[in-house]
């Protein structure tokens, strides 16, 4: 009976999606971040940060990793072509208009498919869909 009122209260939108309930610091102060306007420095991870400072307004240039960094650069006009990682290259191409359709992996497809409107409920990494959750609201 617990879980059937729990279930009807999130379905309804009484509980509340938040970056807080991310358990991971570096995703959850990534996602307050960008959620919520909070500053990126929290951040512990410097790829991380360094990403969360570009969407601030920071340059791309301080990402150690080259997917990342060209993912970056992409979200600021780019191409997504030397993203080497596929699906991080199709997420990126998703972004600019494609289908979520060629991600190979089930949560990010399904937290691409969320940015274009559908439901984050079929995510099942609890941080990605918390976080798809925090993004929507």
């Amino acid at each position: 009976m617990k879980l059937i009122l729990a279930m009807l209260l999130l379905f309804s939108g009484y509980v509340s999606a938040s970056c807080s309930s991310i358990s991971d610091h570096d995703k959850r102060s990534y996602c307050q971040a960008r959620e919520e306007g909070s500053s990126c420095s929290s951040i512990g991870d410097h790829d991380l940060r360094s990403a969360c400072e570009a969407e601030k307004g920071s340059s791309c240039s301080s990402i150690g990793d080259h997917d990342q960094r060209a993912y970056c650069e992409a979200k600021k006009g780019s191409s997504c072509s030397s993203i080497g990682d596929h699906d991080l290259r199709a997420a990126c191409e998703a972004e600019k208009g494609s289908s979520c359709s060629s991600i190979g992996d089930h949560d990010q497809r399904a937290f691409c498919e969320a940015k274009k409107g559908s439901s984050c409920s079929s995510i099942g990494d609890h941080d990605l869909r918390s976080q798809c959750e925090a993004m929507k609201r």
